[in-house]
């Protein structure tokens, strides 16, 4: 029913605590949750019938092409799309799958907000153009996906006249985690994408944990309990 797509490059401490809230789902029906590599140097590996790690050998010219790329890679009708320094709630997929059942026909669902965390230490509630956003494939056969990695995902839930559902639960579906010493895409602004390749490899390289090589076996976990840090919110 519901995939789960998560962009990475080289940094799985971050990807495994995102593939970690995807083994913590309530949810009991049919799901996957695909995740796109394309750093060319490390291979990521982790066995689970739920979980595929496509590894792509080459880098994408940009997000907005690994984006497409991904899309096509996911078997169900509804991906919800999960970065891989942000977390899902553990409800997401079941709230968004009684959301589908409620309110059918819609080409996006979304929360009206998600949790934020600053360098893993809870804000509060917030919001921007990803709030655990879930898109119907025949959405996406009917948009074109722009080249860019800058607004990429602004364009493709706001620019195309979507019909989109956004839940007013207080409980909402996603994590939005920012700082955590790593890159952040969206915080580079609109520069050419030679030029944020060349960023993000020295942010990994300089501020990270280090530049990954060869094959790399994941093991999914949270560095900290988040969901209780919410959990008083009903």
């Amino acid at each position: 029913m519901i995939s789960v797509l998560t962009l990475t490059y080289q940094r799985h401490f971050l990807l495994e605590e995102a593939i970690e809230s995807f083994l913590r789902q309530d949810f009991s029906g049919e799901s996957e949750m695909v995740i796109i590599n394309d750093s060319p140097i490390v291979e990521y590996v982790f066995e689970h019938p739920k979980i595929r790690i496509i590894n792509v050998k080459e880098r994408f010219p940009s997000i907005g092409d690994k984006l497409k790329f991904g899309f096509s890679q996911c078997k169900y009708n509804y991906i919800y799309r999960l970065d891989d320094d942000d977390l899902m709630a553990p409800w997401a997929l079941s709230h968004t799958r009684d959301d589908i059942i409620a309110h059918p026909g819609y080409e996006i669902y979304r929360s009206d907000g998600h949790y934020l965390f600053e360098n893993n230490k809870f804000k509060g509630l917030s919001g921007n153009v990803n709030n655990g956003n879930v898109y119907t494939k025949k959405y996406l056969s009917r948009i074109e996906i722009p080249k860019t990695s800058f607004g990429e995902d602004y364009s493709m839930t706001f620019n195309f006249n979507a019909n989109i559902y956004e839940s007013h639960r207080e409980q909402k579906t996603m994590i939005y985690r920012w700082g955590m010493n790593t890159y952040h895409i969206s915080g580079m602004g609109q520069i050419s994408e030679n030029a944020r390749q060349e960023w993000t490899d020295r942010i990994v390289e300089n501020a990270t944990k280090g530049v990954e090589v060869g094959a790399l076996l994941l093991q999914p976990h949270f560095n900290e309990e988040y969901y209780h840090k919410f959990s008083d919110i009903k």
